[in-house]
């Protein structure tokens, strides 16, 4: 196990590589679920502003925006998930981060509508701050030098690109976001695939990016409580709304199904340690992981606002709206073909026939979108469930993959 520092020590203890290896499994501390959890409160402000904006522009909003929260909420994830962050002085740094959090939250709802200053200053300060503890770790000692000062570097110039956006005034505002995004991504790609030698941690993404699903998932959970909530304040009661709050219920649950049925908490760990000319492709399938995690993440978020959308429609006896109808279809669709490329990833990477069978239906699901408004919002989300669950039953049938070390199905 890991020596603990008293507060005295821990502030100027020396930041190092997360590598004790005598732990069975790394698991997230209480402070980076506690991180996690004040996260959530700005994807819920992204989920709130969609359900109360709900038309096809603000579906799109919905999705760059959540990609920009995304992206820092990863950002910092994979800090922690590199350093042993466990002395006092990451913890503080870890708490004044979660007050950016909250900052950030609050500016949600106007960046993308005559307000995006406070959004842009507020990531601008959440990265800004990022890179200082980077900057932090750049005296470190390590055999993956070179790898850790171009990660550094990158991250300083995607900082710096954010930070001019501050003085430029939209449209030009939002070309340096994509910009700023476009660098990080690129960097990423060019460290890790051009560096033989890399830092190697004891990693605990993987649950991170479970944790997070898990917490998106009661974003779907809240939307049927609000919408059967609803139904009581407005002191009836119909059963319709029951059965598509069912509908919508097993969504989540098959969502879960399906994304945990193939987890795999020591992958990170196995890619980065595969010594062979595999190394390369392990690499590949590693980042493939983890960003597919946006797709799976944002249309769980998506599919719940549509969830939320269809039971208000059932409430008052009218369509599904083209802005829910696109949260609900694409939503589950994202989910759908995002886990399915996530788990094609994996070292225990499911077969061909069920990831053709996840792009197949979320195909179906993209297609609902011509057809959902002609079905009625309950029996919409009914064919949606329905698709989840032989989804879960059709995988449930087939065998487990064996695989190898790098991440080759055997």
């Amino acid at each position: 196990m890991k020596t603990r520092f008293p507060l005295s020590r821990g502030l100027g203890r020396p930041l190092s590589v997360y590598t004790d290896e005598g732990e069975a499994v790394r698991h997230a501390t209480w402070l980076e679920l506690f991180f996690d959890l004040v996260f959530v409160v700005a994807v819920a402000e992204l989920a709130s502003h969609l359900h109360g904006n709900l038309t096809p522009v603000e579906v799109g909003h919905f999705a760059t925006q959540f990609l920009l929260v995304w992206w820092v909420w990863l950002a910092y994830s994979y800090y922690a998930d590199l350093y042993d962050t466990t002395d006092t002085f990451s913890r503080l740094a870890m708490i004044v981060a979660m007050f950016l959090v909250i900052f950030l939250s609050e500016t949600v709802p106007g960046a993308l509508h005559g307000e995006s200053f406070a959004f842009a200053l507020a990531v601008f300060l959440l990265r800004l701050f990022l890179t200082g503890l980077y900057l932090r770790a750049r005296s470190m000692d390590t055999e993956a030098k070179a790898f850790h000062n171009y990660w550094i570097a990158s991250d300083a110039l995607t900082t710096l690109v954010w930070g001019i956006s501050l003085f430029v005034p939209p449209p030009g505002r939002y070309g340096l976001w994509i910009a700023s995004f476009v660098i990080s991504i690129a960097g990423v790609f060019v460290v890790y695939l051009g560096f033989s030698e890399v830092l190697v941690q004891v990693s605990h993404f993987p649950e991170r990016l479970g944790l997070m699903t898990i917490l998106v998932l009661g974003e779907t959970i809240i939307a049927v409580s609000v919408g059967t909530d609803l139904e009581a304040s407005l002191g009836s009661f119909e059963p319709m709304i029951i059965v598509v709050a069912a509908f919508g219920f097993s969504i989540s649950v098959c969502a879960w199904w399906l994304y945990f049925r193939h987890f795999d908490e020591r992958l990170i760990d196995r890619l980065l340690r595969v010594e062979s000319d595999d190394w390369l492709r392990a690499r590949e399938r590693g980042l493939v992981y983890v960003f597919s995690h946006y797709f799976v993440h944002a249309g769980i978020v998506a599919s719940g606002v549509g969830v939320g959308a269809a039971i208000e429609a059932t409430i008052h006896h009218h369509a599904l709206e083209p802005g829910g109808l696109l949260a609900l279809c694409l939503g589950t669709a994202a989910f759908m073909l995002g886990s399915g490329v996530c788990h094609r990833a994996t070292p225990s990477a499911i077969d061909t026939i069920v990831f053709k069978t996840r792009v197949g239906l979320s195909t179906v699901l993209c297609l609902l979108v011509f057809v959902g408004g002609a079905l009625g919002p309950v029996t919409l989300v009914g064919v949606i469930s329905v698709v989840f669950v032989a989804a879960v039953v059709f995988e449930e049938l087939q065998p487990r993959a064996r695989t190898t070390l790098a991440g080759v199905r055997a």
